[in-house]
């Protein structure tokens, strides 16, 4: 073998080393982080009386079959085109509130930029309920986007051999701020929550889980969910 070659082989070889030091050190950071924010989600979770879990205990929320994890980054070739993994559920709390069982899982996913990458985050909260019509309501933003989502059929209504997915009234309060769309008008007329399917009232936020905020928002839920009778699944501890 002449010099250069072996010159070659060892710079290569240099270069292997290097990269699999380098990767090795951030995979190890990355570990570090999760495990950082499983202690975090953990301290959290056992204040109000529940369990944390991450990807390798069971994160998967009850919904993760109606709605897939970062779904606002699916649909169109621009969002394709600018996802860098695809997306997971990386943790999740479940704990009782006021006799509701309630899960709240957060999911992630890496954004492409103009210069690298970001995590993209989302939480989402749901509440265990009776099997009650589905419905979907969102602020309506001028008809925006808020309202073309709540114009998507839910997967359940959609799998029926004639589909019905129709707008309904709203207290007159809240319909100049809201829309809503389900599948019973009858059975829908008196419910007001963000998303009713299968026995789950759920809702997706942007960006990771605040503990600082998330009692309040899981509340409001349940609140909403408490004017509905015949709704609570079963009393919890």
């Amino acid at each position: 073998m002449h010099t250069w070659e072996v010159r070659l082989w060892l710079f290569v070889l240099c270069v292997g080393v290097l990269a699999a030091v380098a990767y090795g050190l951030v995979l190890r950071g990355r570990r570090k982080a999760e495990h950082a924010r499983l202690v975090e989600l953990t301290e959290f979770a056992e204040s109000l009386g529940g369990t944390a879990a991450d990807r390798r205990t069971g994160a998967r929320p009850w919904s993760a079959d109606l709605t897939r994890a970062m779904a606002s980054q699916y649909g169109t070739v621009l969002k394709w085109l600018g996802r860098a993994s695809g997306s997971s559920f990386d943790y999740a709390l479940d704990f009782s509130r006021n006799g509701w069982r309630v899960r709240v899982s957060e999911a992630s996913m890496e954004v492409a930029t103009s210069t690298s990458t970001r995590t993209a985050q989302e939480t989402r909260i749901e509440v265990a309920t009776a099997d009650l019509v589905p419905l979907k309501i969102t602020q309506s933003f001028g008809g925006g986007l808020g309202g073309r989502w709540a114009r998507e059929m839910p997967r359940t209504v959609e799998s029926e051999d004639r589909p019905l997915w129709m707008p309904l009234r709203l207290p007159v309060s809240v319909d100049h701020a809201y829309v809503a769309f389900t599948s019973d008008l009858v059975g829908a007329a008196h419910v007001f929550n963000p998303c009713l399917e299968s026995g789950i009232a759920y809702t997706v936020l942007d960006g990771p889980i605040h503990p600082r905020f998330l009692s309040r928002k899981v509340d409001a839920i349940i609140d909403l969910l408490s004017l509905v009778p015949g709704s609570q699944r079963g009393v919890t501890a």
